[in-house]
């Protein structure tokens, strides 16, 4: 079902804010940007938040300096983010399995991949592969804890995640999260990871 994106029109319809919405940005943009700055991230450069929702990260990560395109497979979360904020950040209903986005200097991705179908997990890391300049990161928040719900969000342990990714990408950090909205703490872990040259 989350393959299609009248199943995620459907809970914007529905609920009208979804229960992953936090009416703000996640305090977690400050702790991978600060992450992220050693690796050469900077003001300036290009970041695509996929699933980006009502736009609430892709907006702070603008105001921080950064060049954004926010990008949704869902037409009534683009719609939400515009009237939210308007033309600040370019945005796109696309599919983020599509092969000829970006390029991107960067990946801000907080509740997309986990959002995936298992199954469509080594998929998800090929695209942002291929989605990124060479030496691009992947900033990806992820839950190793859901509270043992059906998901989406689905969780996934750090060392399972390390092995799923390194065939693309070379793992720069991998650890517990410190600075999680109090609705998730304890429960996230960040990764930072660049593209194999």
């Amino acid at each position: 079902m989350t393959r299609h994106s009248d199943y995620w029109d459907r809970l914007y319809r529905d609920e009208g804010r979804p229960g992953w919405d936090m009416d703000a940005a996640t305090p977690l943009v400050r702790e991978l940007l600060d992450l992220a700055q050693p690796f050469g991230l900077r003001q300036g450069c290009d970041l695509v938040v996929p699933g980006c929702g009502y736009g609430h990260d892709a907006a702070e990560l603008e105001a921080r300096g950064f060049v954004v395109t926010g990008l949704d497979f869902a037409p009534l979360a683009i719609l939400g983010a515009m009237h939210r904020y308007g033309g600040r950040v370019t945005w796109s209903q696309a599919d983020w399995f599509t092969t000829h986005l970006g390029p991107w200097d960067a990946i801000f991705d907080h509740t997309c991949f986990v959002a995936m179908d298992p199954a469509r997990r080594p998929d998800y890391v090929g695209a942002c592969a291929e989605h990124l300049r060479t030496g691009g990161l992947w900033m990806a928040a992820l839950f190793h804890d859901v509270k043992g719900r059906p998901g989406p969000p689905h969780a996934l342990p750090m060392t399972e995640m390390r092995h799923l990714v390194e065939a693309r990408f070379e793992v720069l950090h991998l650890a517990e999260a410190t600075e999680s909205h109090p609705r998730r703490a304890g429960r996230e872990y960040l990764m930072m990871a660049r593209t194999r040259v």
